[in-house]
C-alpha cells in the first residue's frame, strides 16, 4: 500500500482499492527508505548522490537478487551522470550490469515497472551553500503527471536518495502544483522510511 497510496490519495481521490500482500507486511521493512546523502550541485548534477545510487545497485547485484531495478533521475544531466558513472565501473571488471536495468529521467519513465526502483532528486546546496529551486518539467502545467507516473513504477520497493530534507524544498511561489506535490511526495517518503506510515481509510468507508 505504501507504493501506490499517495498517488492514490492526491491523484486518484482515493479510489484505488489496495490488497496488501501479506508476506511483505509481516517482514516489517518499509516499502519507501529515504536516504540522506550530503550532496552538492554542480554542473547541473550531484555526484555524491549519484555515487550513493550507484553503492545501492552494487549492493543489490551482490546480493544475487533477481528482483529488476530501475534508476529515475529528475534531470537528464543526473541520468547521464549516473549512467557514466555505471560505465566506469563496468570498465573495471568488478562490476556486471544487469539487462533488466533502466536508467531514465522523470520525462521519459512512462511505461516502465520494476520491482525495485532508485529515486536520485539531485537537488542540493552548490559550493557556496546556496539551494537553486530548478524544477524543470515539473513547473509546468501538467508536470505532476510526470510524478505521478514516477512514483508508481515500483512494484516491491523505493529508494529515495536525497541530499536535502523535505522541507528545505522553497515551492510556495512556484507557478503550478508539480513542485508542491514533490514535497509532499518527500515528506510522505520520510514518513514511511520512518516507520510512521498509517493506511489511509477510503472516502467509501469514512
Amino acid at each position: 500500500p505504501e507504493l501506490i497510496d499517495f498517488s492514490n490519495q492526491n491523484f486518484y481521490d482515493g479510489r484505488l482499492r489496495m490488497l496488501p500482500d501479506r508476506d511483505m507486511i509481516n517482514n516489517g521493512q518499509a516499502a519507501i527508505e529515504y536516504i540522506k546523502v550530503n550532496g552538492i550541485w554542480e554542473k547541473q548534477s550531484n555526484l555524491i548522490e549519484a555515487e550513493r545510487v550507484i553503492k545501492i545497485v552494487q549492493e543489490l547485484v551482490s546480493e544475487k537478487d533477481d528482483r529488476e531495478i530501475g534508476i529515475v533521475t529528475f534531470n537528464a544531466n543526473q541520468q547521464d551522470l549516473i549512467l557514466d558513472l555505471l560505465d566506469n565501473l563496468e570498465m573495471t571488471g568488478s562490476f556486471i550490469r544487469p539487462k533488466s536495468l533502466i536508467v531514465k529521467n522523470i520525462e521519459n519513465i512512462q511505461g516502465d515497472e520494476k520491482d525495485i526502483i532508485i529515486f536520485s532528486t539531485a537537488y542540493a546546496p552548490d559550493l557556496k551553500g546556496k539551494l537553486m529551486m530548478q524544477f524543470g518539467s515539473l513547473n509546468i502545467a501538467g508536470g505532476e503527471n510526470r510524478l505521478n507516473v514516477a512514483v508508481t513504477r515500483a512494484k516491491e520497493k523505493i529508494f529515495l536518495v536525497s541530499s536535502i530534507w523535505p522541507q528545505e524544498l522553497k515551492v510556495e511561489n512556484t507557478r503550478n502544483v508539480g513542485p508542491k506535490l514533490l514535497r509532499s511526495y518527500m515528506e510522505y517518503a520520510k514518513e514511511v522510511s520512518e516507520g510512521n506510515y498509517k493506511p489511509s481509510i477510503p472516502k467509501a468507508l469514512r
